[in-house]
């Protein structure tokens, strides 16, 4: 057993994270959107996989962190598209915390049991924050107020640069594009957000801003339901680069995009598209030769992903309530598995697992319970239970209802499960949920086991070949010296070889600015688009400016 203890610099460091974990979760109960499932049991396999977590997280990532820190996992997620997204971060961590409130407010828990698991889950979510949104340096999107800005410039300056000017062709393709894959994602994910994901908005100047949309786990993958079924989708994550004009966009803590006006499409003036993964270095352009050839591979994977939305109907159709509460949960709980990817540790069997002790909820959290349960602890957060002091309003819903007039009765006291102090003192609670680590989790899935392989951008691997590349990966731009090339750095050192070098890898695989090196500013792109014969963004916003007059 570990003799781990916490100071009281950790515990006030840990509880200021809880509650403003716990604010960030209010706040987008309270004013975002929501979705239910004909289809889908989402509130019985959504609360089911806050136990799991609760129960595995910290053992399954603690052989990530054993081979490689939380910090490289943040870096690593920031320079590829992967499954290791804005929304998966903050699952990994609250998913754990609404276990814990769960089985606080059912008087199994006490808020100091399994400390130290509950410190490293803190600790690791936001040291790998804080590397992956090193640019903008906030934990959490809603602390820029709903701005997620984690590419890099030189990775921007390629977006920006090669992104082909959007034609009623190529427009009307990235449309049907994104509502095909949306809806395909949707229903891969047992109709959840969880494999979307957003980036941005960038500033392009004048009324331009660029974004992108990332939609993941596409093809074969982690989940045995698209064995045979995604096969013919070709790749896993792809990236759209969308330049729009005259948009509003702002994206949550939960990776959403939410635009003004809410249908921007007629106002698509660029895009790109990409593909990348955790064994791929950078992103790879996806139809990027032409803009014909763009808007005809968006069309084709349209196509295809039609195809595939079809066959995984069917193959949900086949499945039983216990099996599709089973696959929601598996797929929630996947929120934490790149992190191990990278490690080259995964062993499926260990993510597909359902925890025996969660199976002990099974019979209770039917999807009334269920609804009733998740909106009394992290919607109005009822109860007693919620709250340390019958004086402390939660200063989100209380916002609610002071904006709202102040009409009706204050919402309830609901401040709390921060650690006491007394364990400075007092050690009498357990350090870790499992004592002898993952050896302590017993299990089973019903789920059909995984017969596929894994889909990456190099192509399809089984698991052994995807772990041996895993640990085998290396990129120079998150070794020395080029890894501490941050955007303060590249302001002033702009003429150092190392930021040279650093830029021209990022170039490295670009149509327009191949070479082009670290010099590189707005001008020079606008001029480098119109020497090879296309439009400048600058002049494109004027067109369409012009035109909607």
């Amino acid at each position: 057993m570990s003799e781990w203890r916490i100071d009281e610099e950790q515990l006030l460091q840990l509880n200021a994270r809880l509650q403003r974990t716990d604010d960030v979760l209010i706040h987008n109960c309270l004013t975002r959107t929501a979705q239910e499932s004909k289809l889908f049991p989402i509130m019985p396999y959504l609360m089911m996989c806050f136990f799991d977590a609760y129960y595995r997280f910290p053992d399954l990532l603690r052989t990530a962190t054993a081979r490689i820190t939380p910090e490289e996992i943040g870096h690593r997620a920031r320079e590829s598209g992967c499954n290791l997204s804005k929304l998966t971060m903050w699952g990994t961590l609250n998913f754990y915390l609404n276990g814990r409130t769960s089985l606080i407010k059912a008087g199994l828990l006490r808020p100091e049991d399994n400390l130290e698991d509950l410190w490293f889950m803190v600790d690791y979510h936001h040291r790998v924050m804080r590397a992956y949104q090193r640019a903008s340096a906030q934990v959490w999107t809603l602390d820029s107020w709903d701005i997620a800005q984690s590419h890099e410039e030189r990775t921007l300056q390629v977006f920006e640069a090669d992104a082909f000017e959007a034609d009623d062709s190529l427009r009307s393709a990235a449309t049907r594009f994104v509502a095909a894959a949306t809806q395909y994602n949707f229903l891969v994910h047992c109709e959840s957000r969880v494999g979307l994901q957003a980036s941005g908005p960038y500033s392009l100047g004048d009324q331009l801003l660029m974004h992108t949309r990332d939609f993941l786990n596409m093809s074969e993958c982690d989940f045995s339901w698209l064995d045979g079924v995604g096969t013919d989708v070709p790749y896993n994550n792809l990236t759209m680069v969308l330049i729009t004009n005259r948009v509003g966009i702002e994206i949550t803590d939960w990776g959403t995009p939410y635009t003004s006006p809410e249908n921007y499409q007629e106002r698509i003036v660029g895009v790109g598209l990409y593909s990348s993964d955790y064994l791929t270095d950078g992103y790879v352009p996806v139809g990027m030769d032409s803009q014909t050839d763009l808007a005809d591979t968006l069309r084709a994977l349209t196509d295809q992903i039609r195809r595939a939305t079809r066959r995984l109907y069917g193959r949900f159709a086949e499945m039983s309530f216990d099996q599709m509460v089973e696959a929601g949960i598996y797929v929630y709980f996947q929120a934490a598995a790149d992190a191990v990817h990278m490690a080259g540790e995964y062993s499926q069997i260990e993510w597909e697992t359902i925890d025996d002790r969660t199976r002990r909820f099974w019979p209770i959290y039917n999807e009334e319970y269920s609804l009733d349960a998740y909106i009394a602890n992290f919607g109005v957060v009822d109860g007693m239970q919620s709250s340390d002091s019958e004086y402390y309003l939660h200063p989100v819903s209380y916002g609610v209802w002071r904006r709202g007039g102040g009409a009706g009765p204050l919402p309830g006291p609901a401040r709390g499960f921060t650690v006491p102090a007394h364990v400075l003192a007092d050690h009498g609670y357990t350090q870790r949920v499992n004592a002898d680590g993952l050896d302590s989790v017993a299990g089973y899935s019903s789920l059909p086991p995984k017969s596929g392989g894994y889909t990456f951008t190099c192509g399809r691997l089984d698991e052994d070949e995807m772990n041996e590349r895993a640990r085998a990966f290396t990129t120079p731009v998150l070794e020395e010296p080029w890894r501490g090339l941050d955007h303060a750095s590249i302001k002033y050192r702009w003429r150092d070889p190392e930021v040279e070098g650093l830029y021209r890898h990022s170039q490295r695989r670009s149509r327009l600015v191949q070479g082009r090196g670290s010099s590189l500013r707005r001008t020079d792109l606008e001029r480098i688009r119109d020497e090879a014969g296309e439009a400048p963004w600058s002049r494109i916003a004027a067109g369409a400016a012009e035109a909607s007059r």
